[in-house]
């Protein structure tokens, strides 16, 4: 009989470990990117890299510590081949690593799509002038601050100020280093 209640013991507290590791179905997961990624700039199948920029808990226990590892897929991204058409980006999670371990997981896919050219009612044909210069003004929200999207910026040697503002204002879809996304935890295994 000891034999069996020491196997019951640990095979218990494999069990209490294993569910310890399992994120639920529908957990929030706030991101921080650890790199930039674009429509233009991204591949479909590339791999991304995030920290989590909130602890995650069930009840009063910690899951997963703020800071801890994320993966990410690029499902897709489209370009907008030379300003013709929008650009679209699609992410998702794929796997945390806490405590040493990989939990693979699966959550929703966040799509983001730039906006149409506008339509000059003189020609009747779109109209891209301020695109460019407003997806390059956007991409370097990042490069110039520091990485802070939270707050404008004035271009060094210019008196051009600018600020933040959501990914898909510009034609491309540009996601600079530190920003913020959530994701909703679908599976985990």
């Amino acid at each position: 009989m000891p034999k069996r209640r020491i196997f019951l013991a640990v095979l218990l507290l494999v069990s209490i470990d294993c569910l310890s590791t399992d994120l639920h179905k529908n957990a929030k997961l706030e991101i921080r990117l650890d790199q930039t990624l674009g429509s233009d700039i991204s591949q479909a199948g590339q791999t991304f890299t995030a920290t989590l920029n909130r602890s995650v808990s069930i009840g009063e226990k910690n899951v997963l510590q703020k800071g801890t590892r994320i993966e990410g897929l690029v499902q897709d991204a489209s370009s907008t081949f030379q300003y013709s058409q929008p650009g679209q980006l699609e992410l998702a999670l794929t796997s945390v690593t806490s405590g040493g371990k990989i939990i693979r997981i699966s959550t929703n896919t966040l799509r983001f799509q730039g906006k149409e050219r506008q339509i000059n009612p003189a020609t009747g044909k779109q109209d891209d002038r301020g695109a460019r210069v407003e997806d390059i003004t956007r991409a370097g929200v990042g490069v110039v601050g520091g990485g802070n999207t939270n707050a404008g910026h004035t271009i060094p040697g210019t008196e051009i100020s600018v600020a933040p503002s959501t990914p898909a204002t510009g034609m491309q879809v540009i996601l600079p280093v530190k920003t913020k996304l959530v994701f909703t935890v679908t599976s985990s295994n």
